[in-house]
């Protein structure tokens, strides 16, 4: 609603009231109005100033819509504005590849299908029509619609806007309560692993491999460690002569800019824990590679002691041990998963030979057991295992 106050001059100041600031402080815009003629009759003078006003209350309703204005419009804010505060607060919060995949939903889908209704006009119906959008979504360059699990991650972007909403009070009630969708049903992910006679001939073929690509296969086989974090290692991390590795850092790179480090996924994940023989033996091994490569480069290639580097001793790439190691598979006719699977497979080899789920769930740096459950089936092997182990001993 506009107020105009006339001037002696014959101009007049219009004032727009705009809402209120996250304290409650009044937000006004004004602008003065100058008639076209100084005399105009007083309709002519009317219908400009009646004009002049109008224009002025929708160029300020266009800013609070843009969220150009810090106000709350008649108690409401728009979606894409608390987009922006949304994203201003998590930023310290979220991964910064999190972060950039946020951002990317919430400018690519969210903005485009709700950025102009206000932030309280979001229903429930709403995050359900984003849903069921979703799951008729195709994967790149291909004919299948995207996987269930897929959805849901990208619908947890919506969820947690509309939660944040909720807890500033925003809105009344919490619609992204899981309770109130309908998600596409989800089977049940296999875990790949590779079977002992696959781990045989992966261990004989390491063997006639360069020592950098034996160390890195070893280190995610024997450790389970995340692609991310073995990239991030350095070697004061690793202490040979008490045979432990300590994960203080992973490694990322978000949308082709430089490769950085980060904390670890959750404070679980910074972790120490013992390393087995062979390894050690083969880290040893690239550790007199290194010092060697050292010496004649000098202390200014990589000065930060990184395990793995690029030629010129920069951080590595974290795509570059998942292409190293497909190349590795397909030169010795090995069935090809994922490199993530290494981890898997060291998890099942734990679990399988009789350790226990809680000291395999702080090797791997879950947050918590229930994270490490996905290896259930490694866990019944174990139980038939020593069933079979008691079978033997009472039949002596």
């Amino acid at each position: 609603m506009a107020s105009v106050t006339e001037k002696s001059n014959g101009k007049c100041v219009v004032r727009v009231f705009c809402g209120n600031d996250d304290y409650g402080r009044k937000v006004v815009k004004s602008k003065t109005f100058t008639p076209s003629s100084p005399n105009l009759s007083y309709s002519k003078y009317h219908k400009e100033l009646t004009h002049f006003t109008k224009l002025f209350e929708e160029e300020c309703q266009e800013l609070i819509e843009k969220g150009l204005l810090n106000c709350i419009s008649q108690s409401k804010m728009p979606f894409s504005a608390f987009c922006e505060k949304y994203l201003e607060i998590q930023e310290k919060n979220l991964a910064p590849e999190t972060l950039h995949f946020y951002r990317t939903v919430i400018n690519t889908h969210l903005i485009p299908m709700y950025g102009k209704l206000m932030i309280s006009d979001i229903k429930v119906r709403h995050i359900q029509d984003y849903i069921v959008f979703l799951s008729k979504k195709k994967k790149p360059h291909s004919r299948l619609e995207i996987s269930p699990a897929t959805v849901k991650r990208y619908t947890t972007v919506l969820r947690s806007i509309m939660t944040l909403a909720y807890k500033m009070e925003y809105i009344e009630d919490d619609i992204s309560s899981s309770k109130r969708l309908v998600f596409p049903k989800e089977e049940t992910p296999e875990i790949e692993v590779f079977s002992e006679d696959e781990l045989n001939t992966i261990f004989e073929a390491l063997e006639s491999e360069p020592i950098n690509i034996r160390v890195l296969i070893e280190l995610a086989l024997m450790t389970g460690c995340r692609r991310g974090e073995i990239v991030g290692l350095k070697w004061s991390d690793i202490d040979l002569e008490k045979q432990t590795i300590s994960i203080k850092r992973s490694a990322y790179q978000v949308a082709n800019q430089e490769i950085k480090t980060k904390m670890p996924k959750s404070k679980n994940s910074i972790r120490r824990f013992s390393i087995p023989s062979r390894l050690c033996l083969t880290l040893n091994e690239y550790k007199n590679d290194y010092d060697t490569c050292k010496a004649m480069w000098g202390e200014s290639c990589n000065p930060e002691g990184y395990l793995f580097t690029q030629f010129d001793g920069t951080l590595m790439h974290p795509d570059t041990p998942t292409r190293q190691y497909a190349k590795f598979l397909k030169r010795h006719g090995i069935r090809h998963i994922k490199f993530h699977a290494l981890r898997h497979t060291a998890a099942t080899i734990l679990l399988a030979n009789g350790c226990d789920i809680k000291t395999v769930s702080a090797h791997l740096g879950h947050g918590d057991i229930e994270t490490t459950n996905i290896y259930l089936h490694a866990m019944q092997e174990a139980d038939r295992k020593a069933a079979n182990t008691l079978d033997k001993l009472f039949a002596k």
